[in-house]
């Protein structure tokens, strides 16, 4: 907002005091941040029901709308338009010549007028949030789509969107932040049939100030689009070009898991269609591989590390773009025999354990916990006021490895001070561990420690976060320990998380709380408390390394 509109207002506010006009002994200054630009206003806002109501003078001259009051009916102007008649205590409004409903209606109190600032923003697009005396108004994802090259992000509000753009490696990605945006639903994703992009992925980033990263993940190298700003649209467009045969239907790979037991070790590879396959052979090192024709994977990993006898690992890999197959390779301690079955569009592959013994050495050390303290350095992680997650993640984390070593654990923990650690540093980190240490696979376990945030101030409880079926298991354990503590965890949530679903351990986020909670902050500040969530914590480990694993 400019200077002048600045002066206007405070000129327009010390008039509103001198004629009684905001009806307080509260006043005080609150920021506005209306899509990126700032301004102080001194006002006593009400909140009624979750509504922000803020005195109809004082946001028609805020945020550039005139007024006209007849009697208990509201017409609000934009450049001499008329968006919007409302009555007092009605919901039922007309925006722009079309019937609306607000979510909570204008108030008067004596001669006081009083307008919902939030319903008006979420009508006409936006969101209005009061955070740490700082009001933001944002604008709403509404949809992203993306075909042949060009990725669409509309918004439900008609603005321009300011961004900030940076390049990923290992995988190749690029990264558009959203500034002044929300996604109401938190995360989603675009899996593609594309020879190019391997997926897109949207969340919300920070809030207060409010960003949503969007990720495009390439399948071999990145491409930087060109990108268009429009009124409620970014259209990026990457530089691309399709063959006869690019963005056909292909067959996707969507899961691959595994299972031990005497005789075999089994392998099942889900495809979402039909598929077909052939098999061979390759010696030095010994290497099984499978083609699959006219397919892509849409695994979040390349590679999982098995070093069960007779499987060192399995490596998955799309073969040259003319080709149009997947290949999935098993390297091998040694020759073996091996199955297979196709049912419901699955490929079993089984094969026959060693009778000689385990080429393995079974397992003759403690078992290892991988601790990883969520975000750090230049990344705060969900924000509070002053208050950021990656401290608590930090204490609470620290406090957890020291006490797990006290019990004769092996512990790995992933960032001991306030340093970055990207998502591929900590994959990496605990790759390199599993892959110097045959023994670590059978007996590690990964847990990252993070703390929670949402846009309503009254969601709370702990969540369990993980990636695969591997990890199963471990969850159960997770819920029953907890719960039997009085530990409220609210859901468990499986889904792509970049770290779990790129290491070959049973992995789980423990979500310790909401951030944007005060019943759930009081607990997360408080030591009693930690220690507590500690001990459950080991607890839970304790009973998985006994048995749980093997339920």
């Amino acid at each position: 907002m400019s200077l002048k509109r600045f002066l206007f207002v405070l000129f327009f506010v010390f008039i509103l005091l001198a004629n009684n006009y905001i009806l307080s002994d509260e006043l005080s200054f609150l920021e506005v941040d209306y899509l990126g630009e700032k301004i102080k206003i001194l006002t006593t806002l009400k909140e009624i029901n979750n509504e922000i109501y803020i005195p109809l003078p004082l946001f028609s001259s805020t945020f550039g709308y005139a007024y006209k009051q007849v009697a208990d009916e509201i017409h609000l102007y934009d450049s001499n338009n008329e968006i919007l008649i409302a009555k007092v205590g009605e919901k039922k409004v007309i925006l722009h010549g079309r019937n609306g409903v607000l979510v909570n209606p204008i108030l008067k109190e004596g001669d006081i007028v009083y307008f919902p600032l939030s319903s008006f923003y979420r009508l006409i697009g936006y969101r209005a949030y009061l955070k740490n005396k700082t009001l933001y108004i944002v604008n709403e994802i509404s949809n992203v789509d993306y075909s042949k090259g060009i990725l669409t992000i509309n918004f439900k509000g008609k603005s321009q969107i300011n961004f900030n753009t940076l390049n990923l490696s290992a995988p190749p990605r690029f990264v558009i932040d959203l500034q002044n945006v929300v996604f109401i639903d938190n995360k989603g994703e675009i899996n593609l049939n594309d020879p190019y992009i391997k997926s897109i992925r949207y969340s919300q980033f920070n809030v207060a100030p409010y960003v949503v990263r969007v990720v495009v993940e390439f399948k071999n190298q990145i491409m930087t689009p060109e990108i268009k700003k429009d009124l409620g649209k970014l259209i990026l467009k990457f530089p691309v070009k399709y063959g006869e045969n690019d963005g056909q239907e292909m067959v996707r790979l969507y899961d691959l898991s595994w299972e031990e037991n005497a005789d075999t070790l089994n392998f099942f590879l889900r495809f979402s269609d039909n598929f077909t396959y052939t098999k061979n052979f390759l010696p030095n090192p010994n290497r099984y591989y499978y083609d699959i024709s006219n397919a892509e994977s849409s695994l979040t990993y390349t590679s999982i590390i098995i070093q069960r006898d007779p499987i060192i690992s399995v490596r998955i890999g799309e073969r040259t773009k003319e080709d149009y197959s997947l290949r999935v390779v098993f390297e091998t301690y040694t020759e073996s025999d091996i199955s297979e079955e196709v049912y419901s569009n699955t490929l079993k592959i089984s094969f026959k354990v060693s009778k000689k013994g385990n080429l393995i050495r079974e397992n003759s050390i403690n078992y290892t916990v991988f601790v990883d303290p969520g975000h750090g350095g230049s990344d705060p992680g969900a924000m509070y006021g002053e208050l950021k997650e990656k401290d608590i993640n930090l204490k609470v984390s620290l406090k957890l490895a020291e006490k797990l070593k006290n019990k004769g654990y092996i512990v790995y923990l992933l960032r001991e001070n306030d340093i970055t650690l990207s998502l591929d540093d900590r994959v990496k980190f605990i790759n390199d561990k599993i892959n110097s240490n045959n023994l670590l696979l059978s007996s590690s376990i990964l847990i990252s420690i993070h703390t929670n945030a949402a846009f309503s101030p009254d969601v709370r409880g702990i969540e369990i976060c993980y990636a695969n079926d591997l990890s199963e298991s471990l969850v159960k354990t997770f819920i029953e320990v907890f719960n039997s503590n009085g530990l409220m965890v609210r859901r468990s949530i499986k889904g792509k998380f970049y770290v779990l679903s790129r290491v070959s351990i049973p992995s789980v986020i423990v979500e310790m709380g909401f951030i944007t909670n005060e019943f759930d902050r009081n607990l997360l500040l408080n030591d009693e408390y930690q220690d507590k969530l500690i001990d459950k914590i080991i607890e839970v480990i304790d009973k998985y390394v006994e048995g749980g694993k093997n339920e």
